[in-house]
């Protein structure tokens, strides 16, 4: 495939982890650009196959050279992304920005890649929501089935809503151990939890409104059938999530399993229960890690679930979606 200039726009962090996700695939470029959506540090440096990455600040970006961006802005960045369309360039917008508006695909990757159909209305195609995704890619093998009710507990971390979440974490931990209180104003992030649509860009969107949307356009299906419930706990990073489901039908606990050992990007562990921490030490494994399969009774089962929600729901997951793009 030639012809492909490809600009990434987000931090530095993110730009990292998409590059790295890059080189373990077989494309390549005519030109690569990282556009600083938040100025990188001096000392920060992107490399790609052992090549320096052009750096460009925002307010020296020409959009018109670009073909395809991978855009991980967040909403105060928003009012770029009409701009950049306008350029000619084709978003994949990873953090689902414009996941709400109607004509936008939103794409889970080997979920429900056929809505790329959509792709030409507006040149957007969204990514889905972590928790969506990581909801999606579990439940793939039982997407023809009817399914009576799924509910779903995600515990978010810090490193969901961003670095500067996780900076905050480890500041305020290291503060109260330290035996000095914080501000009675400061929002407490160390040592407890909250709901996670309070928290950051996810106030001022309803949740349930930006969730069941978001699973229409994947799983349509499930949604009218699916609760989930979200929480912002203190851990670093990984997303868990904890999914009961009941069926009209009896369901196969051993099959599903079987099923799940067969699929892509997708680990499961029967005799190991993998916690964030724990997949987080794996750094050469990104995968979505599934273990403790229950049946709860013959039509009802449940699992536990962990991503690393950087690295594999968004830089993994994303570039896989480019890949998408670029084939269709």
């Amino acid at each position: 495939m030639s012809d492909i200039q490809l600009a990434i726009a987000g931090d530095f962090h993110t730009a990292e982890k998409l590059l790295d996700c890059l080189e373990k695939t077989t494309l390549s470029f005519d030109r690569l650009c990282a556009v600083e959506l938040e100025e990188f540090n001096e000392e920060q440096s992107l490399r790609f196959h052992n090549s320096s990455v052009e750096q460009v600040k925002l307010d020296d970006v020409d959009w018109s050279q670009f073909s395809y961006v991978l855009f991980a802005g967040t909403s105060a960045h928003s009012e770029l992304l009409a701009k950049i369309v306008q350029a000619g360039c084709i978003i994949i917008d990873l953090y689902g920005l414009t996941a709400l508006i109607s004509d936008v695909p939103v794409i889970v990757p080997s979920v429900n890649d056929d809505e790329l159909v959509h792709l030409r209305e507006r040149n957007i195609v969204a990514l889905a929501n972590p928790q969506i995704s990581q909801l999606a890619l579990a439940l793939k093998p039982l997407s023809d089935l009817p399914i009576q009710q799924v509910f779903v507990t995600s515990l978010v971390s810090s490193a969901y809503f961003g670095d500067q979440k996780v900076q905050k974490l480890a500041g305020q931990t290291a503060q109260l151990l330290n035996g000095i209180p914080l501000d009675s104003d400061t929002p407490r992030v160390a040592f407890d939890t909250v709901p996670s649509n309070v928290q950051d860009d996810e106030a001022s969107v309803p949740f349930s409104k930006a969730f069941a949307l978001q699973l229409a356009k994947v799983m349509p299906n499930l949604t009218a059938c699916t609760t989930f419930h979200s929480v912002q706990v203190p851990v670093f990073y990984g997303t868990s999530q904890m999914v009961s489901l009941q069926s009209e039908y009896p369901l196969d606990a051993v099959e599903l399993s079987e099923q799940w050992k067969q699929q892509g990007w997708l680990t499961f562990n029967e005799e190991v229960i993998v916690t964030p921490v724990k997949n987080g030490e794996d750094e050469e494994n990104n995968t979505l890690q599934i273990s403790q399969l229950l049946s709860k009774d013959e039509n009802a089962i449940q699992f536990w679930s962990v991503t690393d929600e950087q690295r594999f729901s968004v830089a993994f997951l994303g570039v896989k979606l480019l890949e998408l793009v670029l084939n269709y």
